[in-house]
């Protein structure tokens, strides 16, 4: 198998980096997330919203002076959670992670699709 393409997510001044795998979306430790999630994100994406702030509680986001760092790798679900958690409000993640050449996820899956 080929590695994974390292991804990159970027927003209000944090980077994360993360790749596809078979176990679900994987962001890297040492990625930074936003210190205050949008007050939206709590209404429209509740889920999103409280997996970070489980995040949060349970030490996978460390606490830093300008936002969160993770801690460890942490698998999500999909490539959209991975970015409402780093940005901090709802996200489509097929744009918001981009490879070194700025391709989103969605021009590498039809990539993919049509390879």
């Amino acid at each position: 198998a080929t590695a994974a393409t390292l991804l990159t997510c970027k927003g209000k001044g944090v980077l994360a980096t993360g790749y596809e795998s078979s176990q679900g979306f994987v962001v890297k430790a040492g990625s930074h997330a936003v210190a205050e999630s949008v007050p939206s994100m709590q209404q429209h994406v509740r889920g999103m919203f409280e997996l970070r702030q489980e995040l949060i509680g349970n030490g996978v986001l460390a606490a830093e002076a300008s936002g969160y760092r993770f801690s460890q790798d942490y698998v999500f679900t999909s490539p959209s959670t991975a970015a409402a958690v780093v940005l901090g409000r709802s996200a489509n993640g097929r744009i918001e992670w981009k490879d070194a050449q700025g391709r989103t996820l969605k021009d590498l899956q039809a990539q993919e699709a049509a390879a």
